[in-house]
């Protein structure tokens, strides 16, 4: 049975006997965090929704450090490369097989800026969400993302992992109308900033839909 690990912010481990799917791992740079947990289980795998440093964070260091390919899109694949990560490229609408699991790559409705300099910026392709498939279980992680009503298509999942914050993602009422659209099993919040994730529960409870705020190092069997 997998385990889903919280690490703060929009950061998940997806673990298994084998695997360790490590997903957004802005861990050094989270004010809540602080630094790379010391028990932290070596990444099998890392996921990159997007270039934002809430979101890629510390993936090149631990890509460095454990062996472990970057999962993202091409063209922050090839960027991440040239920075010394190994890296495993995967286009929207792609699926990498791996042990007991896969990983498709969906769609994202957000930027994926690479900073150059203090005030220039371009586009390091597309942003995208994760839909894994792990021992019979589907989990989605959304990544940062407006609403969108192709999330319908991913339907259903088991889990699935939800931005709110409402202003850089889709504000709670969106989320739950997400949640919706996807039939998800449990609805975990994230990427919450100034929001009440409590509320939001409250508000999927009222729609009928299972929600559960995760504490900073929490686990949950799937």
């Amino acid at each position: 049975m997998p385990t889903l690990r919280f690490y703060g912010h929009a950061c998940f481990g997806l673990e298994t006997t084998t695997l360790n799917l490590l997903i957004d791992p802005w861990l050094s740079g989270n004010p809540e965090l602080g630094a790379i947990p010391s028990d932290l289980r070596p990444p099998t795998h890392i996921l990159v929704t997007h270039n934002h440093r809430d979101h890629v964070g510390d993936a090149i260091e631990l890509s460095k450090t454990y062996g472990a390919p970057i999962i993202t899109t091409p063209s922050a694949a090839r960027h991440y490369k040239g920075e010394g990560a190994a890296t495993a490229p995967l286009h929207l609408g792609g699926r990498l097989p791996l042990d007991g699991a896969s990983v498709k790559c969906v769609n994202a409705i957000h930027d994926s800026p690479l900073g150059i300099g203090e005030t220039w910026r371009v586009e390091l392709g597309a942003p995208c969400g994760f839909v894994v498939d792990i021992d019979g279980k589907s989990v989605y992680h959304a990544g940062d993302t407006a609403l969108f009503g192709d999330m319908a298509l991913f339907a259903p999942v088991d889990v699935a992992l939800l931005p709110i914050d409402g202003r850089m993602v889709m504000e709670p009422a969106d989320a739950v109308r997400a949640a919706q659209l996807l039939q998800a099993g449990t609805v975990v919040p994230m990427h919450w900033r100034d929001q009440d994730p409590h509320a939001f529960v409250g508000l999927l409870t009222d729609a009928g839909i299972t929600g559960h705020v995760m504490k900073n190092g929490e686990t949950r069997e799937l």
